[in-house]
C-alpha cells in the first residue's frame, strides 16, 4: 500500500516541476519582447509598425507609457506625431512617432510584459534619386544665382536691366530656399525612422470581429433570402393553378352525378 501512495505522490512532484518549468515559457510567449532588428542601407527611410493585443484595463497605461518613453529620449530626436485613444466595448489606442534608429528599440522596452505581440512589420521607402536629383537641382540654382550677382556688380547696365536682374535674383533665391527645404525633409526621413504601436483590447477582438462580420452579411443574407421566396412562389404557382382547375372540375363531376341519381318527381293526378 505504502509504495503505490509513494508512486503517486513522486508523479504530483514531476508534475508540479514540470508545470514550474512551463510557466515561464508560456509567459514569454504572452508577454516576450518586442524588439526591431534591421541593417540600414543609405538613403532608405524606414517604417515600423508594432501591433499588440492590451487588456481594456490598461489600455490608457499601456499608450501613456509609450508616450512617457519618447518624451524621455530627446537626445534621439524622437516627435510624437500622433496619439489616440478610444474606450469603450471595442477599446484601441494608437501612437505615432519619428525618432533615430538606436532609439527605436528603447522605446519598444515600454511595451515589455504589457501585452501579446499581433503582428510586427517593417518597410523601406528608397529615396536615394529622389536626394541625388534634389542636390543637382541646388548645384545648378546656386551656379545660376552667381552668375546673377555678378552681373547685379556691374554698373554699366541700365536701370530696366537692373530691376529686372534684381527680380530674377529675388526669385531664383526663394527656388533655392524651396529646394533646400525639400531636401531637409527627404535627409530627416533618411536620418530617423517612424514608429507606430497600435493597441486593441484582448477579449473583445474575436467577438467585434464576429458582429462586423454579421452586419457586413446583413444585406446579403436579406437578399438571398427574398430570392428564395421568389422562387419558392413562382415553383408553387402551375401547382396552385392545376390544383384549382382539378377541383372545379371534381365539383362539376359531382355535381352531375348527384343529378343523375336523383328519382323523377312524379306528375299529380288529374280530377
Amino acid at each position: 500500500m505504502r509504495r503505490p501512495i509513494s508512486m503517486l505522490a513522486l508523479a504530483s512532484l514531476l508534475a508540479a516541476c514540470s508545470a514550474r518549468q512551463q510557466a515561464p515559457q508560456s509567459a514569454l510567449a504572452e508577454t516576450g519582447q518586442t524588439r526591431v532588428g534591421h541593417q540600414r542601407a543609405a538613403g532608405i527611410a524606414y517604417e515600423h509598425a508594432v501591433e499588440l493585443e492590451v487588456p481594456g484595463a490598461r489600455m490608457r497605461q499601456t499608450a501613456t507609457a509609450v508616450q512617457q518613453a519618447c518624451a524621455a529620449l530627446p537626445a534621439h530626436g524622437c516627435t510624437l506625431l500622433e496619439s489616440r485613444i478610444r474606450g469603450g466595448l471595442t477599446a484601441s489606442a494608437s501612437v505615432r512617432m519619428r525618432i533615430t534608429p538606436d532609439g527605436v528599440n528603447q522605446v519598444l522596452h515600454a511595451l515589455d510584459g504589457r501585452g501579446k505581440l499581433v503582428s510586427q512589420s517593417s518597410k523601406g521607402e528608397d529615396l536615394v534619386e529622389p536626394i541625388q536629383d534634389g542636390e543637382r537641382k541646388m548645384a545648378m540654382l546656386n551656379a545660376y544665382r552667381e552668375q546673377l550677382q555678378t552681373l547685379a556688380g556691374q554698373r554699366a547696365l541700365a536701370p530696366e536691366a537692373m530691376i529686372k536682374l534684381h527680380r530674377e535674383l529675388a526669385e531664383v533665391q526663394s527656388e533655392i530656399e524651396k529646394a533646400a527645404t525639400s531636401q531637409a525633409q527627404l535627409r530627416r526621413r533618411v536620418d530617423t525612422e517612424l514608429l507606430t504601436v497600435a493597441m486593441h483590447e484582448r477579449a473583445s477582438a474575436g467577438q467585434a470581429g464576429k458582429v462586423k462580420q454579421a452586419l457586413e452579411d446583413f444585406g446579403d443574407d436579406l437578399l438571398h433570402g427574398v430570392a428564395m421566396l421568389i422562387t419558392f412562389v413562382a415553383s408553387t404557382i402551375p401547382f396552385a393553378v392545376a390544383g384549382a382547375i382539378g377541383y372545379a372540375a371534381w365539383r362539376r363531376l359531382r355535381a352531375r352525378r348527384r343529378h343523375r341519381k336523383q328519382p323523377a318527381t312524379p306528375a299529380p293526378d288529374q280530377p
